[in-house]
């Protein structure tokens, strides 16, 4: 799962045109047919690899990593413009994209989950573990995304092939994290998880185990 650093020292962006920072454009399921501005909003000026902006969908990198992409055969994947902008609306001559994700897998499946306790910041509750494709399904892509679930309803989990993994440790690309979908867990009352009755009766023997 390819994910946020979460750190306030990279530089991040901002969209200010909210249509242009929708989550079906990183999904590759709305067009975009303009250069799409991204002014600095917060952290350093310099430029890494990977931009993030206050916008949580958009996903902006660097020529260099679709350089990689083309060269290492990497799918799933394309882009649109962008134009990197200073806090003062100065262009940046830097050139980067917005990354579009095209692969796809099923959506999550939680009956595949185990059920674990993990805390939550100071207490202790039962999260399902592992991030599970609905039907097992994964188009083989190196980059994909869910498609969306029974309600049509759409995340943004980014998942990348082991393929991707090391390249980007290769390569020595930072400000993003990298976590197995093995170790992915959602607190079970936080995201009000239906459980199959196996999963009810594994958490009732964490639960009177503690």
């Amino acid at each position: 799962m390819i994910g946020e650093t979460h750190s306030n020292q990279p530089f991040r962006g901002k969209i200010e045109c909210f249509e242009l920072a929708e989550p079906e454009i990183s999904r590759g399921e709305k067009e975009v047919r303009e250069a799409v501005s991204v002014k600095h909003s917060m952290g350093g000026k310099s430029l890494s690899d990977i931009i993030w902006t206050t916008n949580a969908f958009p996903f902006i990198v660097s020529k260099r990593i679709i350089d990689l992409f083309k060269s290492n055969g990497i799918t799933g994947w394309k882009i649109y413009d962008v134009h990197i902008l200073s806090k003062n609306n100065e262009l940046i001559d830097q050139k980067y994209y917005g990354l579009i994700i095209t692969g796809r897998c099923g959506y999550q499946d939680y009956s595949q989950s185990s059920i674990v306790m993990d805390k939550i910041g100071i207490t202790t509750e039962p999260h399902a573990k592992g991030f599970y494709f609905k039907n097992n399904y994964w188009d083989g892509t190196d980059l994909f995304m869910c498609e969306t679930d029974e309600n049509g309803e759409s995340t943004m989990f980014r998942f990348c092939s082991q393929k991707v993994v090391d390249l980007i440790k290769k390569e020595k690309i930072k400000n993003l994290s990298l976590k197995k979908t093995t170790d992915f867990s959602l607190s079970i009352a936080l995201y009000d998880i239906k459980l199959t009755d196996k999963q009810k009766f594994e958490m009732e023997l964490l639960k009177a185990s503690r």
